[in-house]
């Protein structure tokens, strides 16, 4: 039920509302437009406001009965996508954003949500491939995904394509890691970024990502433990620190705090971070391709081969499903298998 009201305000003319209860709720919605004493004028205002409330009683209708108004069947892809972008606050902006920006090359992204089915999502998956591999296209689809399933709650389409298509297969991407050999060469040598350094060394002995050592600050110190929310999960976690983390966080060794809101690494953008890695990685004689990933990755397999358990692994990477975390399981029988094919062959005869 809607119904056109009005409330006077203190310069004695009236703004316009609709005052709407669906299903036990109500919510208004007010129109910006007001009554004044010119009689000519607000008849012409009463007469908008309520073609304006027939078009409202039109769409909450058809939303009951599973149909999608004309007017919103309008909604071209590109122009939703920056609706939900100014929107997005979360850490998978940067790939949602990057989504956007393949969406607005595409030869065919002029197009309505509602007339996106599995054979456009086939072509756009084509496309993708042909830019970049295929963790980054599984990424790019999952965050189309996820942008239709925001224009059914929007009530711009009935339903999502994606759920007749194929089901999207995480690849199997190759995890660059460090052994403890190489995180010794790395220590002994000079770095022209010497915080990204001491940044990059405290991700691969305490697994935060990047977002988070970034974002890391003196509050969420206290002694060899932290006390943080993942930028990622939101989630809170206590993640106990290894005696070279804290070395590292304090400067190797020197027991002062920052103020509480300071943040404890100085760390720049994420292009001048990886530049500062490939330069330290190259005097290093390191020929693996370095990245924050890289020192998460280290964490994990360095963990799982000095004994700790997976479970444990897991709970201190952050993980909220173990099975994250047995791609790095794998990381070790691989490893198993490298020793074994060490051992000399001799003659059994």
């Amino acid at each position: 039920m809607i119904k056109l009201r009005k409330k006077k305000l203190k310069d004695n003319t009236q703004s316009l509302y609709l005052d709407i209860y669906v299903n036990g709720v109500r919510s208004y919605e007010f129109l910006n437009m007001y009554l004044g004493k010119d009689k000519e004028h607000n008849k012409n205002i009463l007469g908008l406001a309520n073609a304006i409330k027939a078009k409202k009683e039109i769409e909450l209708h058809s939303n009951e009965h599973g149909f999608i108004p004309s007017s919103k069947k309008k909604t071209q892809l590109i122009e939703y996508f920056e609706i939900i972008r100014k929107k997005r606050k979360n850490p998978t902006k940067g790939s949602f954003i990057s989504m956007g920006a393949h969406l607005k090359r595409f030869k065919k992204s002029n197009i309505r949500l509602y007339a996106i089915d599995e054979n456009w999502i086939s072509e756009f998956e084509k496309y993708l491939k042909s830019k970049v591999n295929d963790y980054t296209t599984l990424t790019y689809l999952n965050n189309l995904k996820a942008l239709l399933n925001c224009a059914i709650r929007d009530r711009l389409i009935q339903t999502n394509p994606f759920f007749y298509y194929k089901k999207l297969k995480k690849p199997d991407v190759k995890k660059e890691y460090l052994t403890i050999d190489e995180l010794t060469i790395l220590g002994k040598t000079e770095s022209d970024r010497p915080e990204i350094k001491r940044a990059f060394l405290f991700s691969c002995f305490s697994g935060l990502r990047l977002s988070d050592v970034t974002n890391l600050k003196w509050e969420n110190v206290s002694g060899d433990k932290l006390d943080f929310r993942q930028e990622k999960t939101s989630a809170y976690e206590y993640l106990p620190l290894s005696k070279t983390a804290v070395e590292l966080i304090f400067c190797n060794g020197k027991n002062v705090y920052g103020l509480p809101d300071d943040n404890v690494f100085q760390v720049p953008s994420q292009q001048a971070v990886s530049r500062a890695l490939k330069r330290w990685s190259k005097r290093a004689g390191i020929k693996k391709k370095i990245t924050f990933h890289t020192g998460r990755h280290t964490f994990a397999t360095v963990g799982l081969t000095q004994g700790i358990d997976i479970y444990t692994v897991s709970k201190l990477l952050g993980h909220t499903d173990v099975k994250n975390t047995q791609i790095y399981a794998k990381i070790i029988d691989e490893k198993k298998r490298e020793a074994v094919n060490m051992l000399p062959v001799i003659d059994v005869s």
